[in-house]
């Protein structure tokens, strides 16, 4: 008993001197789509579903990484007309990195989906440094069918294998 009262202090300094890492902080941006079979349309008309999917994935993507714990996804819903006028964000080249960073978010995560056909889908996801605006992680994977299953299989498998592997040192 004598040497478990001498220990537990020095348990209790080592709990608060070092605290746990903190998660980073990520901005999820809406997923963008580029759908081939509306090209020359004046007024591209996206399948709903297509555009329900987008939804489902970048949700999804959330939902990873707040389970993770690594990372705590920034509520971007008062900047919904920052983020609706600076979209594409595919196009832009970096413009979504002051939003999060407004957001107090340390990346700015904005995925990609080019839907070649109902057949061959590539999905693809970037994160961005909010400090440099540099990119960190740039990912794809193809999706070879057109489901909720599929979608989701995508961006499940660029979590597990892609977005959440540190990369080796060089």
């Amino acid at each position: 008993m004598p040497s478990l009262q001498r220990v537990m202090p020095l348990l209790l300094l080592s709990f608060f001197a070092f605290p746990a890492h903190a998660a980073t902080k990520a901005a999820v941006f809406p997923f963008d789509l580029h759908d081939a079979q509306q090209d020359g349309e004046i007024v591209p008309q996206y399948n709903p579903e297509d555009l329900r999917r987008l939804k489902l994935v970048a949700d999804e993507l959330k939902t990873l990484m707040e389970k993770d714990g690594k990372y705590a996804v920034v509520d971007l819903s008062s900047r919904e007309k920052e983020v609706e006028a600076a979209a594409p964000f595919n196009q832009c080249n970096g413009c979504e990195v002051p939003i999060a960073k407004e957001a107090g978010a340390d990346i700015a995560v904005t995925g990609f989906v080019d839907k070649v056909s109902d057949a061959l889908i590539n999905l693809a996801i970037v994160a961005r440094d909010t400090k440099t605006g540099e990119l960190t992680k740039t990912m794809s994977a193809s999706i070879n069918g057109n489901t909720d299953d599929l979608w989701l299989h995508g961006v499940r498998y660029l979590w597990r294998n892609r977005f959440n592997v540190e990369a080796p040192p060089k």
